[in-house]
């Protein structure tokens, strides 16, 4: 399968053939949008926090931007292959680049964060009712039972060698009983027990200090499959991240949407070995 997830460039890098000017960054969207606030301001302790973004989806600008922008390196490429035929896409952007990426992403309906600290159970951040009763899940068919559809994510810090990193999963689920979809100012709660859990879509992997990682849907022609793209049902990464794509209502939709879920660590200084404290009635090393 050709893989659309193959690095172009880091968001501000060079791309395989050369540099990327700005310029040749794909934009969209009207207007400046509002400044985004640092995400981890009077966070001091480990753990995890998510923010998601509601961006307007024009055509396919947004998998052309999310394309520039590096495949999260603590994934192997046969995840990232696995997850691209469940229409999910993980990409990596340094911190103080989130201004820009709202930028060029033409802005964000909605930014909504929530604090999980060490979240050792499961979290419900990403839910939406499937309107469609089949999926795709690791490029095959799966049958849903017309119960909402949610992305979980639990992670909390562990040390290293080199310092702490947040260790994090993800896994696609039905929701143990029909519900509508969370409102986007709704504080998530710890989950319940999944009915069923789409383990063959979801990953495992680190967050490292100083980076974001992103997790949304990729575009359907990045999904596996043979046949026509339009014979393919929605992927479970489109109905969670894109869920516009199945909706059956006539109204027209003055711009579809997209959802993107920010997975952002938190490890304070003290957590790395250049902060190691010095020992009760040691004296710290003079400067020569």
């Amino acid at each position: 399968m050709m893989r659309r997830l193959a690095a172009i460039a880091m968001l501000t890098g060079a791309c395989a053939s050369g540099t990327t000017a700005p310029t040749d960054r794909p934009e969209f969207g009207s207007g400046a949008p509002a400044p985004i606030a640092a995400p981890l301001d009077g966070i001091q302790r480990p753990g995890l926090l998510t923010m998601r973004w509601t961006v307007p989806e024009e055509g396919f600008v947004l998998d052309q931007t999310l394309a520039t922008m590096e495949p999260c390196p603590d994934l192997s490429p046969i995840d990232h292959e696995r997850l691209a035929r469940s229409g999910l896409v993980v990409v990596r952007i340094p911190i103080d680049e989130l201004q820009h990426a709202v930028d060029i992403l033409g802005g964000s309906y909605s930014d909504v964060r929530t604090w999980h600290e060490q979240a050792i159970g499961w979290r419900d951040c990403v839910a939406e009712t499937a309107s469609v009763r089949r999926v795709l899940v690791d490029g095959g068919i799966t049958q849903l039972d017309g119960r909402d559809v949610r992305l979980l994510v639990r992670g909390w810090a562990i040390p290293t060698h080199e310092g702490a990193v947040v260790h994090v999963e993800i896994t696609p689920a039905e929701a143990p009983e029909r519900r509508g979809s969370v409102p986007l100012g709704t504080t998530i709660q710890a989950t319940e027990e999944a009915v069923r859990e789409f383990r063959r879509a979801g990953a495992t992997w680190v967050l490292r200090r100083g980076f974001v990682d992103v997790v949304t849907s990729c575009a359907p022609s990045a999904v596996g499959g043979t046949g026509p793209t339009t014979d393919l049902p929605l992927s479970i990464g489109e109905v969670l991240f894109a869920p516009d794509l199945g909706a059956t209502d006539s109204t027209p939709q003055a711009l579809p949407r997209r959802t993107l879920l920010l997975l952002v660590p938190s490890l304070p200084p003290q957590l790395f070995p250049e902060a190691a404290p010095v020992a009760s009635g040691d004296q710290a090393p003079s400067a020569p």
